[in-house]
């Protein structure tokens, strides 16, 4: 199957989902070689991804990843790994001493949603160094991500948010890496990893790196059985909502799709330098997630404040933005979200230890 479909992409062809389920199987079940995979991915890459091709991909790896039961209300909050291929590791790293350049907007945002009554998943993974990925941050607050899927219900069930280490998902795509590393470029894997959606979400936000990507990742979220979503690329942040420049907003809502642009000042907020955001490595962004959450102010919390506030809308909690950017300043001025915090670091730290010793990757 992956012999015919790399001729047939070469060829610019687009592969039916059928094709595309097909060749995704004998990815998952190690049927294709090295050699078939990194020519097939980087081809697809070279011909451009269809919502056709990437939803049959997707659907393959949900039927393998692990389910967790966390109930029928959970957000999930999602990025494209954008730091894993050397590609595109100039826009969000000087050089491979400093760390990343932009802070782990989405892990502050996921505590401020939890901290004004969201039911929060968000799936995590490390970069490798000097890179700070979600995990490496979440580790640096002191949270334990080595949970099984027991813990994992229990924590959302109980504290309102849940952390997914990438391992525990189990997707098929362990053996990937190494084919991914070597090749260098994005390709169709930035795309899924964050569609498998353990918790099965129906509301989901999305960042991309692509202002292209938005209108593509928002149909393929609709093809998933997503209910709402947001697709976010901002200007400098890429894959999060802007506060110094403008964002495309692709929204998924009531089975339709539209597409708009936010700035800053539209809703009464000061456009803020790049240099405001620049984060460092995991123990300098734990450090600025916790100014935050204790009420520092600055452009790095009117980026979270934002980010969360687009939370809230799609979530159905606020009506607008402006309602959105209120309650995510209630959240962290009444401290619940550096409750939920607190309380997540004592709620998996007191569960005993499941993937580390197995699955820890070195950085």
């Amino acid at each position: 199957m992956i012999r015919e479909a790399i001729s047939k992409v070469v060829s610019k062809g687009d592969l039916t989902e059928a094709e595309m389920e097909g060749v995704m199987k004998e990815i998952t079940m190690g049927i294709a070689s090295v050699e078939q995979i990194a020519s097939f991915i980087t081809a697809l890459r070279m011909k451009g991804e269809t919502p056709e091709e990437t939803t049959a991909a997707a659907r393959v790896i949900q039927d393998k990843a692990l389910n967790i039961n966390a109930g029928n209300e959970v957000v999930s909050l999602d990025r494209e790994e954008i730091t894993a291929e050397r590609e595109t590791i100039l826009s969000t790293a000087t050089g491979f001493t400093e760390g990343t350049n932009v802070f782990n907007i989405s892990t502050a945002t996921a505590l401020i949603a939890a901290g004004g009554g969201l039911k929060v998943a968000k799936s995590v993974r490390r970069s490798a160094f000097p890179l700070c990925g979600c995990a490496d941050v979440i580790d640096a607050l002191g949270i334990n991500l080595d949970m099984t899927p027991t813990q994992l219900e229990r924590c959302i069930k109980e504290i309102g948010i849940c952390f997914i280490y990438e391992p525990l998902v189990k997707n098929g795509l362990q053996h990937i890496a190494a084919i991914r590393e070597k090749i260098g470029i994005r390709t169709i894997f930035n795309l899924l990893d964050p569609l498998i959606n353990p918790a099965r979400a129906k509301v989901q936000v999305l960042g991309v790196y692509d202002p292209g990507l938005t209108e593509t990742m928002a149909i393929v979220l609709k093809n998933l059985g997503i209910k709402k979503a947001l697709v976010v690329y901002g200007e400098d942040t890429l894959d999060e909502m802007s506060i110094t420049g403008k964002t495309k907003v692709t929204e998924l809502k009531d089975e339709e799709i539209k597409t708009y642009f936010i700035h800053p000042e539209d809703l009464g907020m000061k456009r803020g330098e790049f240099n405001g955001i620049r984060g460092g490595t995991k123990s300098q962004n734990a450090e600025i997630i916790l100014e935050i959450l204790k009420g520092h102010r600055g452009t790095k919390r009117d980026i979270v404040v934002l980010n969360a506030a687009a939370v809230f809308v799609i979530a159905g909690k606020a009506r607008d933005l402006n309602e959105g950017i209120k309650l995510a300043n209630e959240s962290i001025d009444s401290r619940e979200a550096l409750n939920r915090l607190e309380r997540l670091v004592k709620f998996t730290n007191g569960e005993h230890r499941f993937l580390r010793n197995a699955y820890e990757t070195e950085v």
